[in-house]
C-alpha cells in the first residue's frame, strides 16, 4: 500500500526576517506561514507565488527533472484564492498554498496520473484522490505533479533511484551526480529547489524519509492510515476515508483534539525521552565523516538547547534488527509482491478510459517499447545523413520516449504478476511483520519508556514501515562533497504530536537547512 506523506523544507519552522509592510517578501525559503503571513500583510498574492514557482521549474526543472507535469490551470485557481482572500473569505487553512502532488496521487483535472510510465499517459481517473478533495476543500492551488522512480520504484531492481521513463533521471539539487534517491524524488527534489513550498509524496518503505534525506527536506510519514503532515497541511487532510476504510479506521482514532497545529512548540524538546539507535545506521557513515561529527554535536544539542533538555538513551538495539531489515526474511517481499497486483489491477479496473487494464498489460506494455525502439531506430538510421551523427538528429528524444526496457527490466512487476492474491504465505508474512514489530520496536519503546527514537540517515525507514510507525526526517547537515543527510525521530502509532514537538524543536535549536548551491 502507498500512504500520503509530506515533504517540506523547514517544517512550518518561523524564519527569522522582516515581514513589515515596507519590506519586500523574498519567497525562496519561505514556509507556509511565511506565505500566509505574507497573504494577510498584502505583501504577496497567490497568483505572484504560482508565477514565481513557475519560473523557478521553467529555469531549474530541465536540469533537475522533478516536475512531470505543471497544471494549466494554476494560475486562474491563484486568481480564485487572491479574490477570496481579498474579500475575507477564505475557505481554508491552505488558501493559495501551491502544492505538488507525486504522479501516483490522482487529479481529476488536466494533469495526468501516470506513475512516471508512459503506459498510463492519457489513461482517465474517475475522480481526485481524497486527499486532493480536501487539499482543494482549503483553498490550495494544485501547481503540478512531481516526478518519481517509476511504479513507485517497484518496476525493476535494476531502476535506478528517481528515474521514471517519463521524467527521466532526477537529479540531487546539491551534489551533480549526487544520489536523489526515491520513490518521492521529484517531490523532496522540487521542495529543495524552491520549486515549490510543498509537496504532498508517499511512503511504503523509504520512500519520503530516504529522499528528504539526500535532499535537506523535512519529509514525514504519518502512522499508517493517517494520511498527510504538516501541521498546516495535516490538519486539512487527516482522517478516515471512505474510500480505503480499512486503513484509515483504526488510525482516525489518534487525532488530537484541537488538531496538530498545537503541537509546534518552542520548547518541544524538553524533557523528551529520546534513544540513540547506532546499530546499524550509523555505520552507513566513516567514523571519520562530518555526518558522524555532527550527530554528536546534535545530540550535546538536544540536551543542553532548553532549561529542560532532552534525555538521551545511548546505544539501545532492537532486537532482530537485522531480520527487520531483511526483505526476504522480515516477509516484507512476500507481502508487497501479492498487494501490488491486487492495488494495480483494481485501479486499472476503476480507470474511465484506458487501453489498458492490468499489470500484465503494463508488462506487455513496456515489452512492446522494446519492439516499438528498436523499429525508430531502425527507420532513423535509414533516413539520417552521412554527415551528422545521430546525436544531432533527436536519437536522445527516440531513447526519452521509451521504458528502457532492455536496460532496466521488470522484474518486480513480473515477479507480482506470478502472485495469485493473499493466501496463507502472505497472510504468514504480514504477521511475520507484526510480531517482529512487537518483539523489537514497540518492546523497545515500552520497556525503556521512551517517546521516540533517533538515529543517523534514512535506514530507520524499514523499521518504521513493517509495523506501520510514524517517522520524521530533518536536515542535519552536509557532507565533506556538500551530500546532505539527516536525522529520523522515529514512535509508536498515533504519536504525531511527539514527533512534530522533537522535529519542530531540533530544527528551532540547529537551524542546519540552507539551499542549493546555484544550479
Amino acid at each position: 500500500m502507498f500512504f500520503p506523506s509530506l515533504l517540506m523544507r523547514t517544517a512550518a519552522v518561523e524564519m527569522t526576517r522582516s515581514l513589515n509592510t515596507t519590506e519586500p517578501f523574498v519567497i525562496q525559503e519561505a514556509t507556509i506561514k511565511d506565505i500566509q503571513r505574507a497573504f494577510s500583510q498584502n505583501q504577496l498574492t497567490s497568483r505572484q507565488l504560482v508565477d514565481f514557482y513557475l519560473e523557478q521549474i521553467d529555469v531549474l526543472n530541465p536540469k533537475l527533472n522533478g516536475v512531470l507535469d505543471v497544471n494549466p490551470d494554476a494560475g486562474e485557481e491563484a486568481e480564485k484564492a487572491d479574490s477570496r482572500i481579498r474579500d475575507h473569505m477564505k475557505i481554508g487553512e491552505l488558501d493559495g498554498i501551491p502544492s505538488l502532488l507525486k504522479d501516483i496521487i490522482n487529479t481529476k483535472d488536466k494533469l495526468s496520473t501516470t506513475a512516471g510510465s508512459y503506459a498510463l499517459l492519457g489513461a482517465e481517473v474517475s475522480g481526485d484522490a481524497t486527499v486532493v478533495e480536501r487539499l482543494r476543500d482549503a483553498g490550495a492551488v494544485i501547481l503540478g505533479k512531481a516526478s518519481t522512480s517509476e511504479w513507485s520504484q517497484f518496476r525493476s531492481l535494476k531502476l535506478p533511484l528517481g528515474w521514471c521513463a517519463r521524467g527521466g533521471q532526477g537529479m540531487n539539487p546539491y551534489v551533480e551526480l549526487g544520489d536523489p534517491h526515491g520513490s518521492s524524488s521529484g517531490s523532496a527534489i522540487s521542495v529543495a529547489a524552491n520549486m515549490a513550498a510543498v509537496s504532498l509524496g508517499s511512503e511504503t518503505n523509504g520512500s519520503i524519509i530516504c529522499p528528504a534525506d539526500y535532499n535537506s527536506v523535512v519529509g514525514f510519514k504519518p502512522t499508517v492510515g493517517l494520511t498527510s503532515w504538516e501541521p498546516y497541511v495535516l490538519d486539512v487532510i487527516y482522517g478516515f476515508d471512505p474510500r480505503d476504510s480499512q486503513a484509515t479506521l483504526e488510525a482516525s482514532n489518534f487525532i488530537p483534539d484541537g488538531g496538530y497545529k498545537q503541537f509546534l512548540n518552542d520548547n518541544g524538546l524538553a524533557e523528551k525521552r529520546l534513544d540513540v539507535v547506532r546499530i546499524p545506521f550509523s555505520g552507513s557513515y566513516t567514523l571519520e565523516s562530518i555526518a558522524r561529527s555532527d550527530f554528536e554535536n546534535h545530540l550535546n544539542t538536544l540536551k543542553c538547547c532548553t532549561d529542560k533538555g532532552a534525555i538521551l538513551v545511548d546505544n539501545l538495539e532492537i532486537d532482530n534488527i537485522d531480520t527487520v531489515l531483511n526483505p526476504g526474511g522480515s516477509g516484507e517481499l512476500k507481502a508487497l509482491v501479492a498487494e501490488f497486483k491486487l492495488n494495480i489491477n483494481e485501479y486499472m479496473r476503476q480507470l474511465i478510459t484506458s487501453p489498458l487494464r492490468s499489470l500484465a498489460d503494463i508488462i506487455a506494455f513496456n515489452n512492446n517499447s522494446i519492439r516499438t525502439l528498436r523499429a525508430s531506430l531502425t527507420i532513423f538510421s535509414f533516413k539520417q545523413s552521412s554527415i551528422e551523427p545521430p546525436i544531432k538528429l533527436g536519437f536522445p528524444c527516440l531513447l526519452r520516449h521509451s521504458e528502457n526496457t532492455e536496460e532496466y527490466g521488470q522484474d518486480m512487476l513480473m515477479l507480482s504478476e506470478m502472485t495469485n492474491g493473499i493466501g496463507e504465505e502472505e497472510s504468514a508474512a504480514t504477521e511475520t511483520m507484526a510480531n517482529l514489530s512487537r518483539d523489537g520496536f514497540e518492546k523497545l519503546m515500552k520497556e525503556n519508556e521512551l517517546d521516540a527514537t533517533m538515529s543517523l540517515g534514512p535506514g530507520m525507514s524499514g523499521v518504521l514501515f513493517i509495523g506501520g510507525y510514524p517517522g520524521v526526517t530533518v536536515p542535519a547537515g552536509y557532507q565533506e562533497d556538500g551530500m546532505p543527510f539527516g536525522i529520523c525521530f522515529g514512535g509508536l502509532k498515533g504519536t504525531e504530536p511527539k514527533l512534530i514537538d522533537l522535529a519542530y524543536g531540533f530544527q528551532l535549536a540547529t537551524k542546519i537547512r540552507r539551499p542549493p548551491p546555484a544550479i
